[in-house]
């Protein structure tokens, strides 16, 4: 009796605010927890570094893990997302094709690192020329071991996948917090870092891979995941262009702030990920002639939160930091500016109705356009003005993307509007 008067008064709750809240509790609960403790875990060892290490070391390690993110690239990021649709149709066997597809691919970005460690060895930089060696020689287990989310995800599993996932992470973030309290050394840290993820990878993947049912590999779905990784190279790999122009123009000195100041507003779009995950199945429900209509309902009602969280952390920001990071003070004025950029998310709604149209051509287009106005911009802006220009950047690439969004989005609705005028034609 007690749970069905809870439901039904989550249920009205839904009516009333026009959520579907239960699924949203259901499907969310275990993907929050994981990155509610992720992101703990992050701030932890984050203040840590900030206490323990002057700043052009941890600019260094900074570099060197916006670099190993970066070169992820070359592991074909885009084949999650086929894993999960081909485990779903019980294609199970696509997951252990795709694992060794991808430690392959991994190989080339050792050869990156390897040549990178060997420039920081000619530079004199001994100490980042083996922390970068080191994690080249572990990066194909890394790049290629993280696949069993996926699978997990395509199992509808969430609990084991949240489980898996947030105790690789924990697991490296006490082992680094070890080594850096008693060795302070960015060889060790580095090592610890990248070696312990890969330990916890092939622990979990040992345990995913017995799981596995039949042997059937559905290899149209293994040629969507390199299409889509197409996509994703170009959209995250420029994410990624600010955590190199910052230690090559300005040094490693600058990069720690940069990094300090940016960590607590991406952790808050983690969280944004998580709506934007649940949302996406729902979209199919929409009717086209409803599209814009419910899309700005519900965009309105993300954006409400969304404004009190970044007000509220630009409000709390300078206390957070005075407890976290007391000796990053100039990072404050720039994290606040930085969680502007964050009022942008809602229009993600509009770019995933145009994936549900297939729009693959707009989002390819998106992507370039992406690519470039991102470049130049933070060229521009970081030479006029330094690391605040490098989050001015960030801001006006999310506008320029928010009004790309919806060029294209307008696009595909009046080019279903014509369709569906021909059709009614035809018909009469």
């Amino acid at each position: 009796m007690a749970k069905d008067f809870i439901d039904s008064k989550i249920q009205k709750f839904s009516n009333l605010v026009g959520l579907d809240l239960p699924y949203f509790i259901k499907g969310g609960f275990w993907l929050i927890f994981s990155i509610t403790t992720a992101a703990l875990g992050g701030l932890f060892l984050s203040s840590l570094f900030a206490r323990v290490w002057p700043k052009d070391v941890f600019g260094q390690y900074s570099f060197l893990m916006a670099a190993l993110g970066f070169l992820g690239l070359t592991t074909l990021p885009g084949m999650g997302q086929a894993i999960v649709q081909a485990v779903s149709e019980g294609k199970e066997g696509t997951y252990w094709f795709a694992t060794k597809l991808l430690f392959k691919w991994s190989l080339l970005g050792t050869i990156f690192l390897l040549l990178g460690s060997a420039y920081f060895y000619i530079r004199e930089n001994q100490n980042l020329a083996l922390a970068v060696l080191f994690a080249a020689l572990v990066f194909p287990l890394n790049g290629s071991l993280g696949l069993f989310s996926s699978y997990l995800n395509g199992m509808k599993d969430f609990k084991k996948m949240a489980i898996y996932s947030t105790s690789t992470q924990l697991f490296s973030i006490g082992a680094v917090s070890i080594v850096l309290l008693n060795f302070s050394s960015l060889v060790l840290v580095a090592l610890t870092a990248t070696w312990s993820a890969a330990l916890a990878y092939s622990f979990f993947t040992y345990l995913t891979f017995r799981k596995i049912r039949n042997n059937l590999v559905d290899f149209k779905l293994i040629k969507l995941g390199k299409a889509l990784s197409v996509t994703a190279v170009m959209t995250n790999g420029v994410d990624y262009f600010d955590r190199f122009a910052i230690p090559f123009f300005l040094g490693f000195s600058e990069n720690a702030v940069y990094a300090i100041a940016i960590i607590i507003p991406m952790q808050m779009l983690n969280f944004l990920k998580v709506s934007t995950n649940l949302a996406q199945p729902k979209l199919v429900e929409i009717k086209e002639e409803k599209a814009r209509k419910v899309l700005l309902f519900k965009s309105i009602q993300l954006e409400i939160p969304i404004v009190i969280m970044v007000l509220a952390y630009i409000l709390a920001a300078p206390t957070i930091f005075k407890f976290l990071y007391p000796d990053y003070q100039p990072a404050v004025f720039l994290s606040q500016v930085f969680a502007i950029s964050i009022l942008y998310y809602p229009s993600n709604l509009f770019g995933l109705y145009l994936i549900k149209k297939r729009a693959i051509g707009k989002a390819l287009l998106s992507a370039v356009i992406y690519v470039v106005v991102s470049i130049i911009s933070l060229l521009i802006f970081l030479s006029l003005w330094g690391l605040i220009g490098a989050v001015f950047s960030k801001i006006f690439v999310k506008i320029v993307q928010v009004v790309i969004t919806q060029i294209f989005f307008n696009s595909e609705l009046a080019k279903a509007k014509a369709s569906n005028i021909q059709k009614s034609r035809f018909t009469d």
